[in-house]
């Protein structure tokens, strides 16, 4: 599924609530199953069914969902 590119920005800004050294978006790439989040600092990797419920409904997305995905957050120092 392709997502418009404000999904990204916004799941990116919900993120970054909870870990602030995500930064912004750089590019995404994506199978059937999940996309992988490229960012100034590092890479996400979010299940494409999380970004189809930010895209239908975000506030179906709680507090606790967020945090673990910012947990997977790799930052990449170059």
């Amino acid at each position: 599924m392709n997502f418009p590119l404000y999904i990204y920005y916004e799941l990116l800004i919900r993120l970054s609530e909870i870990e602030s050294e995500i930064g912004h978006y750089v590019s995404s790439t994506a199978n059937e199953e999940v996309c992988i989040l490229r960012t100034t600092n590092g890479t996400v990797n979010v299940p494409v069914n999380f970004l189809k419920r930010q895209f239908e409904d975000p506030n179906l997305i709680n507090k606790d969902e967020l945090i673990t995905l910012s947990k997977g957050f790799k930052p990449s120092y170059e």
